[in-house]
């Protein structure tokens, strides 16, 4: 009830904000966005998606509110410490054995040619989308369009009301740098976004993902989608079917440290976040104990 009467406060305070947003967003942002995006949208084109973008939802103003809140760092960092219990525990651990054996073949393949192992990429499967079963409701693009476009708004109206002064609330300028790099990072989300959408053909209006703009099986960020590989050799990319979510999570834990730094490193580069990092390693422990184990590929494992 405390965390709904929450939301519900955030809720009406974004509202008002939101019923300005189609308007007057400002034009030297959209500027900048054209201009990393021209060679694949008139500016009419272009226009025409930020303003259908900014068209105000229930679903995404509660994650924005939870978002832009001074004490989303510590509730993100509560959340992470619950979910230990939730992802690592013997139903848990048996299901990524389960996991591991359903794809056993590709986890094989994809060890011969990354020597990424099967276990570290079953524990992020686990921990971002209990192994593809959530994968979030959230029009991600409605996201980015409202931290790079109303970001210091928003944040400017939460000073004005008084959450900074709550118990635990960031302070205000720590919250004023979190929301340049929520901008930033929105910037390069949105851009990525929707020159992909050019690139592959699909509505970016429509892909749904996670309350952060996460998609797919892996929850990938669209910025990181470079790093996505085709697993099963149909010759699309398809973060919503496991065998390119598998390929995918192993090609990006081998570039980001993987070898040079090791598994735990390269897990927050995943996510920058210690108890998320430590809690895929020991999940990936435990499901590698269990049989999810990469030396069971036999010759395979040591090509």
């Amino acid at each position: 009830m405390k965390r709904f009467l929450i939301f519900l406060l955030f809720f009406l305070i974004f509202t008002s904000l939101s019923a300005e947003n189609t308007q007057k967003y400002d034009e030297k942002s959209f500027d900048a966005l054209f201009k990393a995006v021209s060679k694949h949208y008139s500016k009419e084109e272009l226009r025409k998606i930020v303003e259908e973008s900014l068209q105000p939802d229930e679903l995404t103003e509660k994650n924005l509110a939870f978002i832009y809140s001074p004490l989303s760092i510590r509730k993100q960092a509560e959340d992470h410490t619950n979910y230990i219990d939730k992802l690592i525990n013997d139903e848990t651990v048996k299901n990524g054995v389960d996991f591991f054996n359903k794809y056993k073949e590709l986890f094989c393949k994809t060890y011969a040619e990354t020597k990424v192992e099967a276990s570290d990429i079953i524990g992020i499967l686990n921990w971002e989308s209990r192994l593809g079963l959530v994968t979030g409701e959230q029009k991600i693009i409605r996201i980015f369009a409202a931290q790079y476009f109303f970001g210091e708004k928003r944040n400017d109206e939460l000073i004005k009301s008084g959450e900074y002064k709550k118990d635990g609330a960031i302070s205000i300028e720590a919250g004023r740098k979190r929301v340049e790099r929520l901008k930033k990072n929105a910037f390069s989300n949105f851009k990525a976004l929707l020159i992909q959408a050019k690139e592959k053909n699909f509505d970016p209006l429509e892909v749904k993902g996670s309350w952060a703009g996460a998609i797919g099986f892996p929850q990938f960020m669209p910025a990181s989608m470079k790093f996505a590989k085709d697993g099963n050799g149909d010759g699309k990319i398809d973060l919503f079917v496991m065998e390119d979510a598998i390929v995918s999570v192993a090609n990006y834990l081998k570039l980001h440290g993987y070898f040079e730094k090791g598994s735990v490193a390269a897990f927050k580069a995943y996510n920058n976040d210690k108890i998320y990092a430590e809690g895929v390693k020991k999940y990936s422990d435990l499901v590698k104990k269990a049989g999810a184990a990469v030396d069971s590929c036999g010759k395979q494992s040591t090509n």
